[in-house]
């Protein structure tokens, strides 16, 4: 049950933050809309050295008439998630790095928001996740740039 709470809290919060940076997210511009879909799994360390293991990442960004939607999350089984919403992108078919922000994190607890940095290439490679609050994640995925 109090597991369910902080899941709504994060929710709660995390809308908040996409309505506060809306204005951030409608100013993102691409000379191609490129969508991004990725699923992976890997390793967090958290801002005081701890490792949490077996972390699965999810991110996607796609558009619809003109409006980019684009979010984050990362999930673990013992402690719940972390993420939010990505507010620059710079993508091409082989390649992606994408900044936005923090908005809850369940499984460091570290402060949010926090600003965050996501890279890597297209296809089958590493992810690799960095947060101003100190969390820094290595993730195997697949990454599709459509």
């Amino acid at each position: 049950m109090e597991k369910s709470n902080g899941t709504m809290i994060a929710v709660i919060i995390a809308a908040f933050i996409l309505v506060f940076y809306s204005s951030s997210l409608i100013q993102i511009t691409f000379a191609e809309e490129i969508e991004l879909k990725s699923v992976g799994k890997g390793d967090i360390s958290c801002q005081g050295g701890e490792e949490i293991k077996d972390v699965r990442i999810n991110f996607f960004v796609s558009y619809d008439e003109g409006t980019t939607f684009a979010e984050w999350n990362i999930d673990h089984e013992k402690f719940g998630s972390s993420g939010g919403i990505i507010t620059n992108i710079k993508a091409s078919s082989s390649s992606f790095a994408l900044k936005g922000v923090e908005a809850f994190d369940n499984i460091c607890d570290n402060e949010t928001p926090a600003d965050i940095n996501l890279s890597g290439h297209c296809g089958s490679g590493t992810v690799k996740l960095v947060s101003d609050n100190g969390n820094k994640g290595t993730f195997t995925s697949n990454v599709k740039c459509s």
